[in-house]
């Protein structure tokens, strides 16, 4: 777990798969700053309950923040943001529907509906499928749109970076 940026700015919580420290997220966390959005990067590996996320929120100070899930990320994201809308004010996903959604279920006991603006990027035509289909779980402003570049490219960070600041203004 790391926090970085400017202190007091808008928090977003990046739920980063990558072990290393050579995750893409780093050229996008230094965009971010520069756009005084405070960052907190959170190593899940393949799953993070919101209770953690809001946890560590807690542990730093932060009322409220917008969430990253990329990939295996990204259900734990809607998780998060469905069962905390209090604290998760917006939220940006990669290749990753609603858990309802994607996994073809149907109760709001598995994962509520979420209330924070939504961002869906995808990067395969099945991800689009489960993107589009999740739209019926989002209450807020939802955003559909295939991803510029592979991760890690340039246009993947600046497409990241303006989705991202772009849900920082909107919540």
């Amino acid at each position: 777990m790391s926090t970085q940026g400017p202190a007091g700015g808008r928090t977003v919580v990046l739920l980063d798969i990558s072990p290393t420290g050579e995750s893409p997220y780093q050229d996008i966390r230094d965009r971010l700053h520069v756009a005084k959005v405070h960052t907190v990067g959170i190593s899940a590996g393949f799953a993070v309950s919101g209770k953690a996320v809001v946890g560590i929120l807690d542990s730093f100070g932060v009322p409220s923040a917008v969430l990253v899930g990329d990939g295996p990320c990204a259900e734990s994201a809607w998780r998060a943001a469905a069962h905390h809308p209090q604290r998760i004010t917006g939220l940006v996903v990669i290749d990753g529907g609603h858990p309802r959604a994607a996994n073809g279920l149907d109760g709001d006991d598995l994962c509520p509906h979420v209330f924070a603006d939504t961002t869906a990027l995808v990067s395969s035509r099945a991800a689009g499928s489960a993107a589009r289909a999740s739209r019926r779980y989002v209450r807020g402003d939802f955003r559909l749109a295939d991803l510029a570049g592979p991760r890690g490219s340039r246009h993947f960070i600046a497409q990241m970076s303006t989705e991202i600041v772009m849900r920082t203004l909107s919540a």
